[in-house]
Parts: structure tokens; C-alpha cells; sequence
């Protein structure tokens, strides 16, 4: 029987299984990131209510792309394998690792820099360039796993992504994802590297094991 069948670990004892570090930055976001997550909620939403702003935010969202560009697309869609697509992704999502990139919450040598050039107002005009475009479908995987791949995603993703994998506001949008890009987050999730830290995604990521994250990853690949 697959791994998520299993029971859900207690808060305690997830808490337990965590490094201390990991434990501490992973907390439930502090009253300042929740702060700014509300502000940058209200700040899209005007934006994407008045055409005109969403139309200027857009072109100078464009014009601070070039160098993401290199690795997802100038349309969005990665060039670069274990890349994420961007196009139709959650504004504030991507807001919001940004920011995670800039204060070490989430690591990568390329991205952890880059964003730490950007200004606040920089981020929200490159989410909003970027939500503005069409995701396509990435495809590919394991088409033998996609039934499994559902099965699991309904058990246990739906809550924060929707069951149409395009997030509630503020999470990320799964449905058309890359496939290796997929299996590389749950991974990073579940082996604690400390790229990336959310003692949420941890408490999911440990039920799976790789055919698990295989299947998933097959399904959202292939969701419009």
C-alpha cells in the first residue's frame, strides 16, 4: 500500500523530526511575513482591478526579466531542466518566494542572490508579468502512475493547491507543472536539505515515498 495512506504524523512529533533549525525557520510565518502577505494580497488585487495599472505593471514587470529569462522562458515556461514554469502562476506565490530567497528561508545560489537585487515593487511587477501568461502543459513523466498520481494529490494536496492544482490565493499553482521540477521540491521537502524549509510541505513530503512523488508529479504535469 502507498506511503500516504498513512496515518498523519501528530504536530508534536513532526515538530520532534525536525532539525531545530529547520523547526524555527519553518514555523507558521512570523506576524511580519503575515503582514506583508496580507498587503501584497491587496496590492495584486488592486492591480488586477484596474487595467490600466495591471497593463503598465505588466510591460515594466517585462522589462526586469531578462536575465530569469535565461532558465524559464521568455514566455514563462523553463528552458532549464529542475526549473519551474512561471506562466499563470499565483502573483503574490511569487511575491512570496522572493522574498524567502532574499531572507534565507529558501536557498539557491543563483536565485538567493537575484533576489536580493530586486526592490519589493520589482517583485510584484515580474509576479505580475509572469500571472499574466498562459501556462501550457508540460507533459512527460510516468503515464503509467498518473491514476496514482490523482489519488494522491486528492488526499492530500487539494486543501492548500485547489482541486485544480491552481492554488488557493497565495499558494502555488501545480496544475501544468514540470515533472522534474515536482519530484525535485517533494524531495527537497522530505530529505530536509535545507533548500527550502516549510514544516507543512515536510509534514506531507515524509508520507511519500519516490513513486509517490513520481505519480504526483505525473498528474500535475499533465493538468490543465
Amino acid at each position: 500500500m502507498s506511503s500516504y495512506f498513512k496515518p498523519l504524523l501528530s504536530i508534536p512529533l513532526l515538530f520532534l523530526l525536525l532539525s531545530a533549525q529547520q523547526a524555527v525557520i519553518a514555523e507558521v510565518d512570523s506576524d511580519q511575513a503575515m503582514q506583508l502577505r496580507n498587503m501584497l494580497e491587496k496590492r495584486i488585487a488592486e492591480i488586477a482591478n484596474n487595467e490600466k495599472m495591471k497593463k503598465r505593471m505588466t510591460k515594466e514587470g517585462r522589462n526586469r526579466t531578462v536575465l530569469c529569462n535565461t532558465c524559464h522562458g521568455d514566455d514563462g515556461m523553463a528552458t532549464q531542466p529542475l526549473t519551474p514554469n512561471l506562466a499563470g502562476q499565483n502573483p503574490v506565490y511569487i511575491v512570496d518566494q522572493f522574498q524567502r530567497f532574499g531572507d534565507g528561508r529558501r536557498n539557491d545560489y543563483l536565485m538567493s542572490n537575484l533576489a536580493k537585487t530586486f526592490t519589493l515593487e520589482d517583485k510584484i511587477k515580474i509576479a505580475i508579468y509572469y500571472a499574466e501568461m498562459d501556462m501550457r502543459l508540460s507533459g512527460g513523466g510516468k503515464p503509467e502512475l498518473m491514476q496514482e498520481g490523482q489519488r494522491i494529490y486528492k488526499e492530500v494536496c487539494v486543501e492548500c493547491h485547489g482541486d485544480n492544482g491552481r492554488g488557493q490565493e497565495g499558494y502555488a499553482r501545480l496544475a501544468g507543472q514540470r515533472y522534474d521540477y515536482v519530484v525535485k521540491m517533494l524531495k527537497e521537502f522530505r530529505d530536509r536539505t535545507g533548500k527550502r524549509t516549510n514544516v507543512w510541505m515536510t509534514g506531507v513530503a515524509i508520507r511519500l515515498n519516490d513513486q509517490d512523488m513520481e505519480a504526483v508529479a505525473t498528474y500535475l504535469a499533465n493538468l490543465k
